[in-house]
């Protein structure tokens, strides 16, 4: 099994985060919802200093991406890197 840390692009990237310094870390932004999953490509949203910032993400496939989906929404509230240790089941 591999972890949420080991797969391709992860972490997204987030949006929406217009300030001129950086983009929040992972460590700083917390997970809010998921908003749409098509296929293997999932769309969710976490929060930084009150702010929404989008983020998108194409898995693998689609069995990775509901898994994610289910890792997301369990961890609502935590941090976006708090989820890397969460495994993936293989395919």
């Amino acid at each position: 099994m591999k972890r949420v840390r080991d797969l391709p692009a992860w972490p997204p990237v987030g949006g929406g985060y217009d300030r001129e310094d950086s983009l929040p870390s992972i460590q700083e932004v917390t997970i809010k919802e998921v908003n749409q999953v098509s296929g293997n490509k999932i769309s969710f949203t976490c929060l930084f200093e009150k702010i929404d910032l989008g983020y998108d993400f194409m898995a693998p496939d689609e069995k990775t991406a509901a898994r994610l989906v289910e890792i997301l929404e369990d961890n609502v509230g935590k941090t976006l890197f708090s989820i890397e240790v969460f495994e993936i089941p293989a395919n």
